[in-house]
């Protein structure tokens, strides 16, 4: 856990909290250094499994619609015949290339769109990418979630807010599926999960809680993150 905070359970949601005393004016730098260590992953094998061997309460749970995944529209099932398809690695190769041609504007957003004004109006960055892939596999019946994290690149020379997929494979657990970033179940030494949304998308990265609201004031910002490579 970070410096200070304590790692608290709700539901399904992991959380840290994080509680200090402010006297006077007193100012909570809530900056601070974490240590990531590496794991490079590459999924060689293209047998992930069929569709049909997921256990089916595993596949209801990750059946919820939500603002951002309405995975009971009749809009997201795609008349393509490889929508049906059983094989989980080629439905996701067909699904990648289907979100690619449905997107055709990939451009940074103000806002967070969701699947459906993604799909609408054919443009999105990589929240629609994934938003979008999450809800056509959850209506497929392959559990899949949203992660939302760092992508480090040149050996920490280039640092950008992520957010990408993973989907549940009956054989080899989960695996990355990143569309906006091409990367179907390869390396993901690059990556660094900071958040992952599977049953509340609407999860804030912070919550504020504050005892005497009139006589405190707090300014959030999204830190640029600076990073250290341990080892090139």
């Amino acid at each position: 856990a970070p410096a200070g905070c304590k790692l608290k359970n709700k539901g399904t949601n992991s959380f840290f909290i994080f509680q200090k005393k402010v006297n006077g004016r007193g100012i909570i730098d809530l900056s601070r250094k974490i240590r990531v260590i590496p794991r490079p992953r590459f999924v060689s094998s293209r047998d992930w499994g069929m569709v049909s061997d997921i256990d089916e309460k595993l596949r209801s749970k990750y059946r919820e619609s939500s603002k951002y995944w309405p995975v009971s529209s009749s809009f997201f099932v795609p008349r393509e015949d490889w929508f049906k398809d059983d094989d989980i690695y080629q439905w996701v190769m067909n699904a990648y290339k289907y979100i690619r041609k449905k997107i055709k504007y990939p451009e940074n957003q103000d806002r967070r769109l969701g699947a459906e004004e993604a799909l609408l109006k054919g443009i999105g960055d990589c929240d629609e990418f994934t938003d979008l892939f999450v809800t056509l596999a959850r209506g497929r019946g392959i559990p899949a979630r949203r992660i939302t994290g760092l992508f480090i690149a040149n050996d920490g020379r280039f640092v950008e807010h992520h957010a990408w997929g993973e989907i549940m494979s009956p054989e080899l657990g989960w695996i990355t599926v990143d569309v906006a970033l091409n990367n179907i179940g390869k390396h993901t030494v690059n990556y660094v999960v900071l958040k992952i949304e599977e049953f509340n998308p609407d999860i804030p990265d912070y919550h504020v809680e504050i005892k005497n609201k009139s006589v405190v004031h707090y300014r959030w910002e999204i830190p640029k993150v600076e990073v250290t490579p341990l080892f090139c």
